[in-house]
């Protein structure tokens, strides 16, 4: 077993770290693309190759000189504030050991047995089944669990949950879609500005076709490299929680329990839904096209790799 989710551990980071690269890759492409199509388009004159290079390397410092403060602004937002954020637009909020000294003592004492820092426990008052973690690092995280995964999960698959959430933790899987969030917001924002940046009737600018070919890009392809990063990160924690715990079981039973009621009404952004361990606007929704929007794999496909462990 050991074997096979440390297999399964490699294979889905290294699919998660090429995702991620397709990001930058995509974006200069697009860049590229945008600058070459509107060259060529036009016919009615003709553009010599260092009149083109030129024009590129003008365009593309047009570009950059946006992109740097709008990424630095953004990243400082979500660096510093995004757990705050997090926490006022899921309606969590974060309880005391006395209040809940079961959970408390859970969480706690897995963290012991990993020489981890204990992280911040929130609770959502919500009598259905979910739970999500967030925080940069393991010093400063917190989980949150809703109220019926406290009343309705025994012991064993609590202690998978929670672990299921450490494992996002130790993978920094919070900043990491904190990265993703700040770039794809980063293309919307470019894309904005390129679309409306007019120049001399007669001059051959490049950066407004650029604009809109990001803005479809936004629209079109980066949601989908977005959420495939997100389904391959629950793959990587339900087999971290099975590693860490040794009892595939009690995450599989976990699994099947919060997929009977996993809608938390006061979660309304995309952002907090793919953090949760199960998607908290809908049940379970079957279809390879759906599948494909969708911020987690299907229970049965998560079943199914755990069960091959």
């Amino acid at each position: 077993m050991y074997k096979g989710i440390q297999s399964s551990l490699r294979a889905n980071r290294m699919r998660s770290y090429f995702l991620i690269v397709l990001f930058p890759i995509f974006l200069r492409a697009i860049i590229t693309i945008g600058f070459t199509i509107y060259t060529f388009s036009q016919s009615n004159q003709t553009i010599s190759r260092a009149a083109a290079r030129a024009q590129w390397q003008t365009a593309s410092w047009q570009i950059f000189s946006l992109l740097g403060p709008i990424i630095l602004i953004r990243w400082i937002i979500s660096f510093f504030f995004y757990r705050q954020i997090i926490f006022k637009f899921a309606g969590a909020r974060p309880i005391t050991r006395i209040e809940n000294p079961e959970i408390y003592n859970i969480v706690e004492n897995l963290c012991i047995s990993r020489g981890l820092p204990t992280p911040h426990i929130g609770i959502l008052d919500d009598d259905s089944l979910n739970a999500f973690s967030t925080g940069r690092n393991t010093k400063n995280a917190r989980i949150v669990f809703s109220r019926g995964i406290i009343n309705k999960l025994n012991k064993d698959e609590i202690e998978a949950v929670a672990w299921h959430e450490l494992t996002h933790i130790i993978n920094k899987d919070s900043l990491l879609m904190i990265v993703i969030v700040v770039f794809v917001g980063v293309v919307w924002t470019l894309g904005q500005i390129l679309i409306r940046v007019r120049g001399d009737r007669d001059s051959k600018n490049p950066l407004p076709l650029i604009g809109l070919i990001l803005l479809i890009l936004w629209y079109l392809i980066y949601p989908l490299i977005q959420l495939a990063i997100s389904r391959k990160r629950e793959y990587l924690a339900d087999a971290g929680s099975v590693e860490l715990t040794k009892d595939k079981f009690a995450m599989i039973s976990a699994l099947q329990k919060i997929s009977q009621d996993p809608v938390i009404e006061s979660i309304q952004k995309d952002t907090i839904a793919a953090m949760c361990i199960r998607n908290p606007f809908t049940k379970n929704k079957t279809g390879w096209l759906r599948n494909l929007f969708s911020t987690h794999p299907t229970i049965e496909n998560r079943i199914k790799a755990l069960e091959s462990y």
